[in-house]
C-alpha cells in the first residue's frame, strides 16, 4: 500500500495552505453519503517521486461541476448508473474527465477499515 499523501502533507509546514493538483483524471467516484463523494488516485510526490495515495473528497455541487464536463450522452449514462442507489456505492464514469487544476484544502483525518488517511477536500476545479 502506498503512503497516504494527506497524512504526509499534514506533517509538513504547508498543511494550512491550499494545494493544487494538476492534470487530474476523474474516472471513478465513491458515494460515501448523499452529501459526500470521494475518489482515489496514485500520484508521484516528493524528491524521489514515490507513489502516494491521494484521496479527494467533494460535495454534490462539485460533483455537478465535474459531470458538466461530460458529453450529454455520458451524463445520461451516469444518471442511469446512480439512479435509485443508496450510499455507499461506487460508480465508474462513462468517460474520464480531465481537470487541469484541482484546488484543495486538507480535510480531517479518517479511519476506514483500519486504514488511517487524511483526504484533501476540493474547493475549486479549473
Amino acid at each position: 500500500m502506498n503512503p497516504d499523501l494527506g497524512t504526509v502533507y499534514q506533517q509538513s509546514t504547508a498543511a494550512e495552505n491550499e494545494v493544487e493538483f494538476l492534470q487530474i483524471r476523474f474516472s471513478d467516484i465513491d458515494f460515501v453519503s448523499h452529501e459526500l463523494c470521494t475518489t482515489l488516485f496514485e500520484v508521484p510526490w516528493g524528491e524521489d517521486q514515490e507513489l502516494h495515495a491521494l484521496s479527494l473528497d467533494f460535495d454534490q455541487d462539485m460533483l455537478l461541476q465535474i459531470l458538466a464536463r461530460l458529453e450529454p450522452e455520458a451524463q445520461q449514462q451516469f444518471v442511469a448508473q446512480v439512479n435509485g442507489q443508496q450510499p455507499p456505492f461506487h460508480v465508474s464514469l462513462p468517460e474520464a474527465v480531465l481537470v487541469d487544476r484541482v484546488t484543495c484544502v486538507l480535510g480531517e483525518e479518517q479511519e476506514v477499515e483500519g486504514e488511517v488517511f487524511t483526504p484533501f477536500v476540493i474547493q475549486a476545479i479549473d
